[in-house]
């Protein structure tokens, strides 16, 4: 009887052996399967594919990606709003339409509150190197930005820039301190730099990036804020007379994957991922310089004036922008938000890549 007992105690045994071995193998095996698996992804832009952003930040990290993923991450791209409108991008990559999306955070004052504020307020960055890594510490260091800016819409940012500071570009009168701004029609991506620029006595006016060029010719407006290669990219350099400098905010771009779908991608793809982005970030920078002073050199030799501000000038918007920049944060003191503790941290990235 015990023998017979210790028969079937060890048939059972070895088929439980036998079963978890399968197991385990299916769950390699599965795992393995997953890891060599090819996936497509959908990556939606408002850019065209001839502009600066899309030359310089996207189209490198798509290949960088694909690179270092040996070919098991490639990308199906949706240029100049094909899957939506650059202020729907942040809800549809949330939704599922577009897996990947570069967004603006200049478009999403109450999605992207912190973002918004650092790109929106003025005479902040100096450069777009200088913004870029300041914005990339603030972001690494401050799970504040990271989960109110991000997590909270259903995406993770694998890639940030920030823009060269925004300036002034008018078509008729050249301006040189805030009271030339008076009554002027000024295109703004709206929230934060349409309040500065009510602040100044100016009437913004909130058109989108492709409406520019049609908006400047109609006089529909008469200058707009914008970086010396949204400009470029706008096609506006041939009806645009004058430019002036005072660093007038700037814009927040990235790339934001599906949280969903950042949670199905292999270790290895997210790493490349991140690997990428940083690359790209570390270029960019100096791209945009480049672009931005042969832009400029090309803008006066074509016949436009850039203003070359004597110090009583730039004191003046130096002032203005102080006084917008404190005006602004004491009236959302109450709102909730941790806009000066985001603020300050920023500031100190800022003088460390000064």
């Amino acid at each position: 009887m015990t023998k017979k007992r210790l028969l079937i105690f060890t048939t059972i045994m070895t088929t439980l052996s036998l079963l978890i071995a399968g197991c385990s193998a299916s769950t390699t095996n599965s795992s393995e399967k997953e890891e060599d698996k090819k996936v497509t992804l959908k990556l939606a832009s408002y850019f065209a594919d001839t502009s600066p952003i899309y030359t310089a930040v996207t189209k490198p990290w798509m290949e960088r990606v694909t690179e270092l993923t040996e070919g098991k991450v490639e990308f199906q791209y949706f240029p100049s709003e094909q899957l939506g409108k650059a202020q729907d991008l942040l809800k549809l990559t949330k939704d599922g339409v577009a897996d990947i999306s570069i967004y603006p955070a200049n478009y999403f004052p109450d999605n992207m509150p912190y973002s918004h504020m650092i790109a929106g307020l003025p005479n902040l960055s100096e450069t777009s190197n200088q913004g870029t890594l300041a914005y990339r510490d603030s972001l690494q260091e401050s799970s504040t930005l990271l989960e109110k800016d991000y997590l909270n819409n259903g995406v993770r940012p694998v890639l940030t820039h920030v823009s060269p500071p925004n300036e002034i570009w008018t078509t008729g009168e050249e301006v040189r301190v805030p009271e030339d701004l008076k009554g002027l029609k000024v295109k703004t991506a709206g929230g934060i730099t349409s309040e500065m620029y009510k602040f100044m006595g100016a009437v913004p006016v909130t058109i989108s990036h492709g409406e520019t060029y049609e908006a400047l010719d109609k006089g529909v407006i008469q200058a707009a804020n914008y970086y010396s290669m949204a400009v470029k990219s706008s096609g506006a350099e041939e009806i645009l007379n004058y430019g002036v400098f005072p660093h007038v905010g700037s814009v927040i771009h990235g790339l934001v994957v599906n949280e969903k779908v950042w949670q199905g991608l292999s270790e290895d793809t997210q790493k490349a991922m991140i690997q990428a982005g940083e690359e790209i970030m570390e270029a960019a920078g100096e791209i945009y310089k480049e672009e931005t002073n042969k832009f400029n050199e090309e803008f006066v030799k074509n016949g436009g004036t850039i203003a070359e501000l004597t110090k009583k000038e730039q004191e003046e918007w130096t002032k203005v922008t102080e006084e917008f920049n404190q005006s602004w944060l004491d009236k959302n003191k109450s709102d909730g938000h941790s806009y000066e503790k985001v603020l300050n941290l920023y500031k100190e990235k800022l003088e460390k890549y000064k």
